[in-house]
């Protein structure tokens, strides 16, 4: 079953000039089961006060009871027999006896009980129809009413329509890029009167007597130039495979031109593909895949139809007006430059522009990829800065611990230098060694210094023995004064007092431990450096995990995503 068939259609068979057997075949179609029914279309006007359905219109057929009670005249139109009818209205096929031509007649239902919705939607198609002056566009002859019953007469197409010559036979790529170009133009004429029909598809493009295809039943149009106030905000409106995302969405303010071009394009897709750019098990998968889904590109199934042809098709079909055509004109002229072996001015997405405009549709999986990435960023700056870290940290453990261990020798040197200098001033009366003492006690100095401002830990232990280590500075100044002096004797004694010998080795012992923290620290250093990258190594692991899952989530958001979208191609 094809999408154009639908139990309502809003009347497009009216004016289709058919055969009893084709209009049998029709009836046939619109009482299949209601699991087709809702597949194939959903109509839901302002007038209705509850939650919008699915097939909810009338869908009576020739068969029915009422079918067969016709009315002898109404106007000046014998009745000659009915073509359809749907829930508003009823289209007879009948004459008009003052000008001796075949119409169509379209009349009211509900008659001198209609609604002020249904009057005013009847004279919206009515005043939409009669502003249109193509030849693409079925004519509209006379409005007017009878016994209270608001009736129009249109143009009799006695050719059929393009749904029941797509069940028949898909046409040549040319043959259809020429059809559409032809419904592009006569809907560029629409769009510049001011009229925007809603619901193209191909069962209301009707064909007249010499092949001519003509755009009928603009039952659901919408005058640019006026307040729709009878469609109720939010009602759903269209034809289901031919409706644009806003229609499928209830946006009713939102549809203009480009809603039109979206149609056409989906008419254009049916005739290359053989069926509808979205179907879906049932209505709402259908109208969640019109809404969310992507159109499977034409060549993937039919190798043979042109790639300037699918582009043009899928241009129409983007989700965004502002992505399609901004006219019907530049629609049919990309289709005439086609059809005259032009190249055509659109170009198919690129893969960043079909990303973006999967991301923009598909909010949750596209925060969640994102978040993941960013998160996966920070983990891998944080990996890289922390080893970048670490290197240098090495690198200044290695430099400090080769400069504390040299400065460790070199006080231990030193120190024992001046000790010996002046033991041996003392013994040998030579003033040599005061001069070596008087050298080397800066460079001491100097030493500790530099060390204790590499090691900060490691200057308490001085701390301890500064007043050990000022006591020896005093009592080997008085030493070397009594060799100055000539009095060898006395400074030996003072050097071999116990005063002397405790404060040595109180010193000494000091600057022993002050050495072993100099040696101590770079290994602490290494141990607090390993501490600090095991937990850099939790957290970046705790990220990792929070990582995968988000990549988890994102992974099964995208693939349910796209297996709605496919799943009417399954």
């Amino acid at each position: 079953m094809h999408a154009d068939q639908d139990p309502d259609d809003n009347l497009t068979h009216y004016a289709k000039g058919e055969t009893d057997d084709t209009r049998e075949q029709h009836s046939a179609t619109w009482n299949g089961s209601q699991d087709q029914r809702e597949h194939e279309t959903i109509h839901v006007s302002g007038e209705q006060k509850h939650r919008p359905t699915i097939g909810s219109k009338a869908e009576t057929t020739k068969n029915s009871p009422d079918a067969q009670d016709l009315p002898e005249q109404i106007g000046s139109y014998e009745i000659v027999e009915e073509l359809g009818r749907g829930g508003m209205g009823v289209v007879y096929k009948a004459r008009d006896v003052r000008l001796k031509r075949t119409v169509a007649l379209k009349v009211i239902l509900t008659g001198t009980h209609a609604t002020d919705n249904e009057r005013k939607r009847f004279q919206t198609e009515a005043e939409s129809v009669a502003r249109l002056k193509h030849q693409n566009i079925v004519q509209v002859y006379e409005v007017g009413e009878s016994e209270g019953h608001p009736f129009l007469a249109l143009e009799y197409c006695s050719g059929g329509s393009l749904a029941d010559r797509l069940k028949r036979k898909r046409p040549s790529p040319h043959e259809a890029a020429s059809l559409v170009a032809s419904l592009s133009d006569a809907m560029e004429h629409s769009h510049l009167a001011g009229v925007v029909h809603r619901d193209l598809k191909p069962a209301n493009v009707l064909f007249d007597a010499d092949g001519t295809p003509k755009i009928a039943d603009f039952g659901l149009a919408k005058k640019l130039d006026e307040d729709e106030g009878h469609t109720r905000t939010g009602a759903i409106m269209g034809s289901l495979g031919y409706m644009s995302p806003e229609q499928a969405s209830g946006q009713n303010a939102n549809t203009n031109s480009k809603t039109d071009v979206y149609a056409m394009g989906a008419i254009l897709y049916s005739l290359l593909a053989g069926h509808p750019p979205f179907q879906g098990s049932n209505a709402i998968e259908t109208l969640n895949l019109v809404m969310d889904g992507e159109p499977i590109p034409i060549r993937r199934t039919h190798p043979n139809c042109p790639r300037d042809l699918e582009t043009i098709s899928l241009k129409c079909l983007n989700k965004s007006p502002s992505d399609r055509y901004p006219t019907s004109r530049d629609f049919h002229d990309d289709l005439t430059r086609y059809l005259n072996g032009e190249p055509i001015h659109a170009r198919p997405s690129t893969t960043y522009e079909q990303l973006f405009s999967w991301c923009r549709r598909n909010p949750l999986p596209t925060t969640v990829a994102i978040a993941s990435v960013l998160m996966l960023a920070f983990l891998s700056a944080s990996f890289a800065w922390i080893a970048h870290r670490n290197q240098a940290v090495i690198q200044t453990i290695e430099t400090r611990d080769m400069r504390v261990e040299e400065l460790r020798g070199k006080i231990l040197y030193l120190d024992e230098v001046l000790t010996n200098s002046c033991a041996l001033a003392t013994l040998t009366d030579d003033p040599r060694w005061a001069e070596r003492y008087q050298q080397y006690e800066p460079e001491l100095i100097s030493s500790i210094n530099e060390a204790v401002a590499l090691v900060p830990d490691a200057k308490s232990e001085l701390d301890k023995v500064s007043d050990a280590n000022e006591r020896l500075i005093q009592l080997e100044a008085d030493a070397f004064a009594f060799v100055k002096e000539g009095k060898p004797t006395e400074a030996w004694s003072l050097l071999s007092s116990d005063t002397y010998q405790l404060k040595k080795r109180d010193y000494e012992h000091g600057l022993q431990v002050f050495s072993r923290k100099l040696r101590d620290h770079s290994e602490e250093t290494v141990r607090a450096a390993r501490a600090e990258a095991s937990a850099f190594l939790v957290t970046a692991l705790v990220f990792a995990v929070m990582v995968l899952i988000f990549f988890a989530i994102g992974i099964y958001s995208f693939f349910r995503t796209i297996r709605k979208s496919d799943l009417s191609f399954n």
